[in-house]
């Protein structure tokens, strides 16, 4: 039997997106803006947001702020402090249990994971995108995989949760590229991680290279064949995935389905019942792509279904 594996909580996370700030170079790949349709916030718009989800969301048993976007731990000092004052002000007064934030790997050093961890965050999401060497070349990321592996261990260290952000399909990608990402997850054992098929973002290097014909992309199909391969890694090592695909948003070109992540946990069990795999423990929202898996198959699989106070831990 194969246990697939998924967050028992879902914390109530408040995101202030600060697209680009604190970032040194562009990725081939990133337009923040056009992802988020923000600019650099202030701390009245910290505030705003946190009055704002506060109002109409349903009352969970966590609430985290998050800084979304950007680089976080890049940003000048004076400015990463602001922010991270205003949250910390938030948890003091018992409005929120934690704050969060995204930034680069190479943007972690013990000194940063100390100020994170003495400043109420209790999560930090590495924008990781690969563990190939070639296919961060390709993307013009600035870091190697050797930044992957030591900003994680200070953070763990640090006692912080750590999530990885990867990205499957960017043109240029091989097999061995996404093997490679895939074999990282043993060492690496993040708490969770994301998984984002390629979009072509207005405005970026690559859809330069795209449009002039430089470099092409695979199939959607292809593409997500490999986001299910590190759906399944990631499964194997008991890490939950807690998103496929980023949000959907009118700005974004529609690539994929909408049910992308149904799709491809479905295309992990695909894969592995054409291993042999037969019978599934599997999380109750995982229910819905079990059966678009079953539907292929003549013969008899099945599955037991996890309650949700019964799942790992938080994301």
């Amino acid at each position: 039997m194969f246990t697939f594996v998924a967050a028992k909580h879902k914390p109530l996370i408040i995101p202030v997106f600060i697209p680009h700030l604190g970032c040194k170079r562009q990725c081939a790949f990133c337009n923040q803006h056009d992802v988020t349709g923000v600019v650099e916030p202030t701390l009245e718009d910290v505030e705003n947001a946190v009055k704002s989800y506060l109002s109409w969301s349903a009352p969970r048993e966590r609430t985290e702020i998050s800084f979304y976007g950007g680089t976080f731990t890049a940003l000048p000092r004076e400015k990463m402090m602001s922010y991270i004052e205003k949250g910390a002000g938030f948890v003091k007064d018992g409005t929120v249990d934690a704050l969060r934030c995204s930034t680069r790997p190479d943007e972690i050093d013990a000194e940063r994971a100390g100020i994170l961890r003495n400043n109420s965050f209790e999560t930090v999401e590495l924008g990781v995108q690969s563990m190939s060497e070639t296919l961060l070349e390709k993307m013009r990321r600035g870091h190697s995989s050797d930044h992957v592996v030591k900003a994680s261990e200070l953070l763990k260290n640090a006692g912080i949760r750590v999530g990885m952000q990867f990205m499957t399909g960017f043109p240029g990608e091989s097999d061995e590229d996404v093997e490679i990402s895939c074999a990282s997850l043993t060492l690496l054992k993040p708490d969770f991680i994301r998984i984002y098929p390629f979009v072509p973002l207005k405005h970026t290097p690559v859809l330069n290279d795209l449009e002039s014909g430089k470099v092409r992309t695979e199939s959607v199909e292809r593409i997500i064949d490999r986001s299910a391969s590190l759906f399944l890694a990631a499964m194997r090592e008991k890490i939950p995935v807690i998103r496929v695909g980023l949000p959907q948003s009118d700005d974004l070109p529609e690539i994929y389905p909408a049910n992308l992540f149904q799709v491809v946990a479905a295309k992990a069990i695909e894969r592995l019942v054409e291993e042999g795999e037969r019978e599934f423990c599997i999380p109750e929202n995982f229910v819905t792509s079990f059966n678009m898996a079953k539907r292929k198959f003549a013969f008899f699989i099945r599955a037991t279904i996890i309650p949700k106070s019964s799942l790992g831990g938080m994301i």
